[in-house]
């Protein structure tokens, strides 16, 4: 595995340039949220006695690391190179505008000098405090900081259940009421000796119910303890709705941001991690997310409203391995041009749209982010009721776009050279605020209905790995290797009958034979792959059929996949059958 060798010179410098250039809004803001809602991208930071391990923060449960042992790693821990100015000027760099770092993950190790414990870093031969000198290197660096806190804990002789495989009684012995002081305590000991305290982040909580934690006494305990600090929702039961300040969907994207039980949308924030197997230090990683990736990801959760929390998980020795750091370094590259497009926006005005990309908004401004160049480089706003008074491409001087109006669209013809094939802004000032009629899939003059991947979104939970591409042309659905990863489209059908569905995609040999079932309504039906020659090479096959109702339909496509990519999916095609 390569690491990072940049010159500390170099990524202060970069950092540096960021602070003066961000806006961070005073912590003591009348509307405490307000700061998170404007800063869209934060990096979180997972820390501990389980990177000496180098394998998986669950490193302990999942390989049943009897206590005595896994203290023998905690000794270990002893971050020699921990540059805490670098890592600030690192997430800085990025476009980042907090952090979140572990204080103590499920282990119970705490990777900060607590008065109420002898389990944190006086056990190590590190002489320092890293969350300390984390926090007051932030506070120089204008960098918001906040501290991801388990409530769950391992090593703790109060708290249960135990581990099933260490004892036989694990709800036996231990007194919760206990623990849960020892808690406050710690919360204490972080919400007055580490500045001001952005975020308070929860996890942990689902082995109790909210009124065994206490957690209404928690809350009350931190909002007078720090009232402008901002609390997840895993202090509570975790649903959208309850006292927290924001949802925190884990590994996945929300495909159509978060609401609460009234459909009201709420604040949320995802956390994903740029590596596929945990989210400490893992020596043995292989598989990464790519910059562009994840610089679409940053784009797709903004225009959902919503914030993205990266994570990364430095060595023990405080070093941040190079894989992370090359791809936040392109995502700092690629926030330098584009950040107008994300810092302070709020989210799309369409549920969708007929091209592939994303769109977010600030004030009268309508930022289109596209990802892939139309060929007949005609880029179209659906609904768009608002007068267009200039356009422009983001980062391109003299880049004055021509705008014309077909029916109820706007279209922008767009230059020939593609300014970054990742994401290139087109940045519509409108004469107001954005106004649209709602986009639908319609028919083509024979009652065709084409539904490209472009314009479906992926319904998902924790784990998601299914994900729109482009390529030569083709935009598709790929890495779908999960049934709990589903295209859906709406779509507005001319009238009721039966329609034949024609499917594009490939298939190599081996995800030949796997099943998927197409849904519209009560009309279904199930299918086998055939072999197209490869993943990439797509064939258009007649599926199966539908009897649809008429008016606006959901429509789906669910694979039964083992961890093979069922296919790689280009579109679906709805045709009359007369």
């Amino acid at each position: 595995m390569k690491f990072h060798r940049l010159t500390l010179a170099a990524i202060l410098a970069a950092g540096a340039l960021a602070a003066q250039s961000s806006i961070h809004p005073s912590i003591s803001s009348p509307d405490r949220t307000q700061w998170f809602r404007d800063a869209k991208f934060g990096m979180f930071v997972h820390w501990g006695a389980y990177s000496v391990i180098g394998r998986h923060e669950w490193s302990r449960e999942m390989f049943h690391i009897p206590q005595a042992e896994y203290d023998e790693y905690a000794r270990r821990f002893n971050p020699v190179n921990f540059d805490p100015d670098a890592w600030v000027a690192l997430a800085q760099n990025a476009g980042a505008r907090y952090m979140v770092v572990t204080s103590k993950h499920h282990d119970g190790f705490s990777i900060y000098r607590s008065e109420v414990s002898d389990y944190d870093m006086e056990m190590t031969p590190y002489a320092g405090d890293p969350l300390k000198m984390l926090s007051q290197a932030a506070a120089r660096r204008g960098m918001r900081l906040g501290f991801y806190h388990s409530i769950m804990d391992w090593h703790n002789p109060d708290y249960v259940p135990k581990r099933s495989w260490e004892v036989k009684e694990p709800n036996k012995g231990g007194n919760l009421d206990k623990y849960i002081g020892f808690m406050k305590e710690q919360l204490r000991e972080l919400l007055t000796g580490y500045g001001d305290v952005a975020v308070l982040w929860f996890d942990g909580e689902w082995e109790h119910s909210t009124a065994e934690m206490r957690s209404d006494e928690i809350y009350d305990f931190i909002r007078q303890a720090s009232p402008k600090t901002l609390i997840n929702d895993r202090l509570f039961k975790r649903e959208p709705g309850n006292k927290g300040d924001f949802g925190t969907p884990e590994q996945f994207v929300p495909a159509t941001g978060m609401k609460d039980p009234s459909g009201k949308p709420i604040l949320w924030e995802s956390c994903v991690t740029i590596n596929t197997d945990g989210w400490g230090y893992n020596k043995y990683e292989t598989e990464f997310k790519t910059s562009r990736d994840l610089i679409r990801m940053l784009i797709e959760v903004v225009s959902k409203g919503g914030n993205l929390l990266l994570n990364v998980g430095p060595m023990p020795d405080g070093r941040i391995q190079d894989e992370f750091v090359t791809r936040l370094n392109a995502m700092g590259e690629w926030m330098a041009v584009n950040s107008e497009a994300i810092y302070g926006t709020t989210a799309s005005p369409f549920a969708r749209l007929p091209f592939f990309g994303r769109a977010t908004v600030k004030d009268n401004v309508l930022y289109l982010h596209v990802f892939q160049w139309p060929a007949d480089r005609r880029l179209r706003a659906p609904g768009l009721k608002n007068l267009v008074q200039s356009a422009k491409v983001l980062g391109v001087q003299g880049s004055l776009l021509r705008t014309s109006r077909e029916g109820n669209d706007v279209l922008v013809e767009l230059p020939s050279q593609v300014p970054d094939e990742v994401a290139s802004v087109v940045a519509l000032t409108l004469d107001g605020a954005p106004m649209v009629e709602p986009y639908v899939i319609q028919p083509d003059e024979k009652g065709v209905l084409h539904l490209g991947v472009e314009s479906s979104e992926i319904e998902t939970q924790f784990g998601q790995r299914a994900k729109k591409e482009n390529f030569l042309g083709h935009v598709f659905l790929t890495k779908w290797t999960r049934a709990d990863d589903v295209p859906v489209w709406r779509v507005s059908v001319p009238k009721a009958g039966r329609y034949k569905v024609e499917l594009s995609y490939g298939a190599a040999r081996g995800a030949a034979g796997a099943e998927y079932t197409v849904s519209a309504g009560k009309a279904q039906f199930t299918e086998k792959t055939v072999n197209t020659g490869g993943e990439m090479v797509f064939r258009t096959v007649t599926a199966g059929e539908l009897r649809l109702e008429a008016g606006e339909q959901r429509l789906q496509v669910k694979a039964s996949t083992t961890g093979r990519p069922a296919m790689t999916l280009e579109w679906v095609r709805l045709v009359p059958v007369t």
